[in-house]
């Protein structure tokens, strides 16, 4: 039992959404779920996204749940209160020297901005169709072709196969101060070094004051590692990939079985 001191504090709650809040199989969020967010809300919490998606790319359904801000683009966007506190830019210049490369080592790229994003295909058969048709189902149209020396992004995928020179293309992004983040056979996420779905915790609780221990964080895949390693109170989806199961405090249930109401009421947090 938290005593009356421990229950004083703010307390900052941040979750995914694939995977976390939204079902992949059905694509929609637990009715469970929605309830638990509302609770938190309304015991005083501050609930943020901290997703890898850009905000472009946030949908209406999990807008309309009222947020108190959004962590973007593994930390490379954030707004509070629907305005922005952080942005990382990449250049436009290194942007063409990424999408240059990408060429060279016959790999697909997807550009993500907001509100742009920008795709430069061609080199892997089916790279990102199926991304791009799950996308456009939720109703995003901002996907356009790739612009030389005009498209620009904060964060990046890539999709390659077996003709693609994968590890140079590794060597190039680490000389370029770039994160690989290995999603799935012939997929993956590349984000600037200076950023990541932990840096962007430490911008939101300290714009509230609140201390790292009064944060809980909720994930189910690799890219929700840098977050579930700096913050105590982590939890892990029962659906998650099973490798991350040793590095969290908490693995709750699956996302179709109230996953996140049942770690919410474990922790306290709601009734």
């Amino acid at each position: 039992m938290k005593d009356e001191g421990e229950m004083m504090k703010k307390k900052c709650l941040f979750f995914d959404i694939d995977g976390t809040l939204v079902d992949e199989q059905t694509h929609q969020i637990p009715q469970s779920t929605i309830e638990a967010l509302r609770a938190a809300r309304r015991s005083g919490s501050v609930v943020f996204i901290n997703t890898g998606r850009p905000y472009s790319h946030v949908s209406a359904m999990i807008k309309a749940l009222d947020f108190d801000g959004y962590c973007c683009g593994c930390g490379t966007e954030i707004l509070i209160q629907g305005k922005p506190l952080y942005r990382h830019q990449i250049p436009q210049p290194v942007c063409q020297q990424i999408k240059e490369k990408a060429d060279a080592c016959r790999i697909d790229l997807f550009g993500e901005n907001t509100p742009t994003c920008y795709v430069s295909l061609g080199h892997v058969e089916n790279g990102f169709v199926k991304s791009m048709e799950i996308l456009r189902s939720e109703g995003f149209n901002n996907i356009v072709p790739w612009v030389d020396h005009q498209s620009e992004f904060v964060k990046f995928c890539i999709a390659y196969d077996q003709h693609s020179d994968l590890e140079a293309f590794k060597l190039f992004l680490n000389e370029m101060k770039f994160e690989f983040i290995d999603r799935f056979d012939g997929f993956a996420e590349i984000v600037p070094q200076a950023c990541s779905k932990a840096t962007a915790i430490d911008v939101v609780r300290e714009n509230y004051n609140v201390d790292l221990h009064d944060c809980y964080v909720f994930g189910d895949s690799t890219n929700d590692l840098p977050m579930l390693k700096h913050v105590p109170h982590s939890v892990l989806m029962g659906n998650g990939t099973p490798s991350l199961k040793p590095i969290v405090e908490k693995v709750t249930a699956r996302i179709d079985q109230d996953g996140i109401a049942k770690a919410l009421k474990e922790y306290g947090l709601i009734g």
